[in-house]
């Protein structure tokens, strides 16, 4: 039965008055701070004292101190301790009461506790002792009945600290925190109450080294069938963490580095299912990765077939790639087989299958590359096929890694044994010297080199122009030399004639030059021999002119020459056997001829005696021509055969040119300055249209001051005289060598101005004469013509023959110049003037470039000579000069 409360805060309410007396073992009721306030007649009986005004910590010595617990937890402890009036060992078991969330009272209640700890603590304090970790027994009073030295080793706290204890001590010497207390301490209930049989917690603690982590395995303690303690194994896996944690963080990074990375990585397991995907480029398959996740790898077939093919192989413990096109991008897929440890019968781990991973790569842009690069390789490889010039590649020891055919059709082998050797096994030892030697200072220096060798070959030696540069590869650095080999001996013998020409060019530009310094016919002959015959390139030549009365042509200035050479041949202007020659058809053609070789030339057979006895091996003739007039001829010798190349003969060309306009300058010259010149007068009886037109309107056409523009055509002033000016305007625009005519405002005539080609003054111009006028009257025309007293009249007479069909000589006389000008002592003032100053005065004159206000400017003058009005006007001023120092010098 209970007793009642007599004090303070007695309970009254009759059920719990109940509930204490249905309970046999020793009950109270108590305050949260342990005052008790109800008791049944057990407990009374217990503690053999009145338990008024007491409370439970002063019937009870527990270390655990359950109660406290039970009001901070809210949750049912256990403890264990003596009766302090008897020493009774007892288990206290207390029962928290909470209203409105807060523990306002709790039942506690004593039992016999009979410890199974107590006849085999010997054994117990053995085993933990013996355990490298730190172990502690607890009971089901939650106190540390037993600790190991590894304990103290852990936490540098000695054990007797902690045996006899409540586990809360832990907690209060800062072994652990608040947190991992109660972890720990839900772990003990579910044990206790064989909910589980052992449980792992691991938590961060303080060590007797600092802060580190440790793993607690408890275990629980039964004895027939009921857990009466729990063991706790702590081990310090500081190491193992701190590994964890790097390899956690180590995979967080990895992840994200294959999240933004272009690839795909795919693992499945050893079911096949897909276990993982990763990458940016799952993006490209165009849904969710995790749509895939938990699927057989057959969920990628709609996509990418390959893969599934790549992964099967796998799980069949085959390593393999392949290439999978995925839209418009190309992927390389590698699957490799994973693997995992099972023991074997043997004892010995032995790998098992666990599944296979992809990792796939975005080559779309490499692949491109790749083909370009091909591409470009099997250009490049085409061009060096198709050069005739050898081209090889080497390494950086000299080994042959390309070659094209050219270099091996150099050598005596083929390509095989060519590529992997070296010069020294392709060439003989002193050209692959060189060829080194120079490989050598392009590795060195980087920079690439020209350089020209010879080298040994049939029937010659041949010059071969090299051509080293260095490649590099990927990294910039030099890996070789590509070599380029060109056969330059046909240049070269090409190149040394050419510095023969050039300067056998400059001969011929001196003479031509040394022309403007000879001012008569004998200087400018004499001149161009002397130059030609003391060069080093040929051994003689001479300078002949025709016979007014004869058909050869007969050598007038010479040097380098035999005499004997001279008088025994004859060279003839006739088409017979010695005028079928060289010299005899360039004097006809007015074209330059060339024997090569005066042995076998059948042309030279009639002087090849002569020459081959005079060391002569082949010559060239060259007719010396300006205009339409051949004013001599000349012929140069050269002590070899071929002497005469195509470039030297355009040379001669151009100096029989110049000799031929210089000839003629010195013959008009001549004529100028002579004191007595030869009039001549022809009568042309059929001709142009101003013939009939005189004929038929009875009147006279006068053309005179012929003015020669620089392009040979003429300029001629045409007068009228009987008739409309415009008759004589009609009949000339008939005319088939008329490029211009322009009419002039003048009464008394000259009345047109008219541009000619093809005109008669010029071909009595480069005879040497000078056509004065020409008269058309009743049908028949005469011209009057001015020549040195010592021209030969035929050549006149040619130039007439040449433009009309029917000529003849009417009149021939000489007239001594006996007139003195009023400006004595410097002869005609027309030999003062230039030519085109001549030319340009008299344009300007029969113009009325001088009236006022001028009939023509300039720039209509100047087109008229197909001039610029700049250069007429300078040629004007100067013929002005000219005409004034004339006039004032003299005075």
């Amino acid at each position: 039965m209970s007793e009642r409360v007599e004090g303070p805060g007695a309970v009254t309410d009759p059920v719990v008055a109940e509930l204490l007396d249905a309970v046999e073992d020793p009950a109270v009721v108590c305050d949260p701070d342990g005052t008790v306030r109800a008791w049944n007649g057990p407990f009374a009986e217990r503690i053999e004292a009145d338990p008024h005004e007491s409370s439970v910590a002063a019937v009870v010595d527990c270390p655990s101190d359950p109660l406290g617990r039970a009001v901070e937890t809210g949750e049912r402890t256990i403890g264990s301790g003596p009766v302090r009036s008897s020493g009774r060992a007892v288990t206290v078991a207390v029962r928290p009461v909470e209203r409105e969330g807060a523990v306002t009272a709790a039942v506690v209640t004593l039992s016999d506790a009979t410890d199974p700890f107590e006849t085999e603590r010997a054994l117990y304090e053995a085993s933990v002792d013996a355990a490298a970790d730190a172990v502690y027994v607890v009971d089901r009073s939650h106190t540390i009945r037993a600790a190991s030295d590894g304990f103290r080793r852990f936490t540098g706290i000695p054990t007797e600290r902690v045996e006899g204890r409540d586990v809360d001590c832990l907690r209060e010497l800062g072994i652990i925190d608040g947190e991992i207390f109660h972890e720990g301490m839900r772990a003990l209930r579910e044990l206790f109450a064989g909910a589980v049989d052992s449980h792992t917690v691991t938590s961060h603690v303080r060590l007797d080294d600092g802060m580190g982590y440790v793993e607690n395995r408890l275990s629980s303690i039964e004895r027939d069938g009921e857990v009466v303690g729990v063991v706790n194994v702590v081990r310090d896996v500081t190491e193992r963490e701190r590994r964890r944690e790097a390899l956690a963080a180590n995979r967080e990074r990895l992840s994200t580095i294959m999240e933004d990375l272009p690839v795909m990585m795919v693992v499945v397991d050893g079911d096949g299912r897909i276990d993982h995907c990763q990458g940016l480029d799952f993006d490209a398959l165009v849904c969710d990765r995790s749509e895939f996740l938990g699927e057989p790898v057959e969920a990628f077939e709609p996509v990418c077939p390959d893969l599934v093919d790549g992964f099967h192989r796998a799980l069949d413990g085959e390593t393999g790639d392949a290439t999978a096109a995925i839209g418009d991008r190309t992927y390389k897929a590698c699957f490799e087989p994973l693997t995992r440890s099972e023991p074997a019968e043997s004892g010995a781990d032995e790998p098992a299958p666990a599944g296979a991973i992809a990792v796939a790569i975005d080559i779309t842009d490499r692949t491109r590359r790749e083909a370009e690069r091909q591409a470009r390789e099997q250009e490049l490889r085409a061009v060096i096929e198709s050069s005739a010039d050898p081209i090889a590649m080497q390494d950086v020891d000299g080994r042959y890694r390309v070659v094209n055919e050219a270099m091996v059709e150099t050598s005596d082998g083929d390509r095989d044994s060519i590529v992997g050797s070296t010069p020294e096994a392709v060439f003989d030892d002193r050209f692959a010297t060189r060829v080194e030697a120079h490989r050598r200072a392009v590795l060195d220096t980087e920079r690439a080199r020209v350089v020209e060798e010879t080298m040994a070959g049939e029937p010659t030696d041949e010059t071969v122009q090299l051509t080293f540069a260095p490649y590099h590869g990927p990294d910039g650095e030099v890996q070789g030399t590509v070599s380029i080999a060109r056969d330059i001996t046909e240049l070269e013998r090409q190149r040394g004639e050419l510095e023969t020409l050039a300067e056998i060019q400059e001969l011929v530009q001196e003479s031509v030059r040394a022309l403007t310094g000879a001012t008569t016919s004998e200087a400018i002959k004499e001149s161009v021999c002397e130059r030609l015959a003391d060069s080093e390139y040929y051994e003689f030549a001479w300078i002949g002119q025709r016979e007014a009365s004869r058909r050869e042509v007969t050598p007038t200035h010479w040097t380098g020459i035999a005499d004997d050479y001279l008088e025994e041949i004859t060279v003839t202007v006739a088409a017979d056997d010695r005028g079928g020659g060289p010299a005899g058809e360039a004097y006809r053609t007015g074209e330059v001829q060339v024997v090569h070789d005066v042995t076998s030339d059948p042309v030279f057979e009639p002087w090849r005696e002569a020459a081959v006895e005079s060391g002569v091996g082949s010559m060239v003739a060259v007719p010396l021509t300006h205009g339409s007039t051949t004013h001599g001829l000349l012929a140069v010798y050269a002590d070899r055969p071929n002497a005469f190349s195509r470039r030297e003969l355009s040379g001669f060309e151009t100096l029989g040119e110049a000799v031929g306009f210089a000839l003629a300058a010195a013959q008009y010259r001549r004529l100028v300055e002579s004191d007595s010149v030869l009039e001549l007068e022809f009568e042309v009886h059929s001709g142009t249209p101003l013939f009939a037109a005189s004929r038929e309107h009875d009147c006279r056409f006068e053309i005179d001051h012929a003015v020669r523009t620089g392009d040979d055509r003429v300029v001629n002033y045409l007068t009228v005289e009987g008739a409309d000016p415009e008759v004589g305007a009609a009949a000339a625009e008939e005319l088939s060598n008329l490029v211009e005519i322009r009419e002039l405002d003048r009464e008394d005539g000259p009345h047109f101005e008219m541009t000619l080609t093809d005109s008669v003054f010029r071909y009595l111009a480069d005879a040497g004469a000078r056509g004065k006028r020409g008269i058309v009257e009743d049908g028949v025309g005469h011209m009057l013509v001015e020549a040195p007293a010592d021209l030969d009249v035929r050549r006149v007479t040619e130039a007439m023959d040449a433009r009309f069909p029917d000529v003849s000589l009417a009149a021939k006389r000489e007239r001594h110049r006996t007139d003195a000008p009023w400006w004595p002592g410097h002869g005609d003032i027309g030999a003062r003037l230039t030519d085109r100053q001549r030319a340009v005065l008299k344009t300007a004159y029969y113009n009325g470039y001088y009236e006022w206000p001028r009939d023509a400017d300039s720039e209509t003058l100047a087109d008229s000579l197909d001039i610029a009005s700049t250069t007429f006007l300078q040629h004007l001023r100067k013929g002005h000069r000219r005409v004034l120092e004339a006039m004032f010098d003299s005075q």
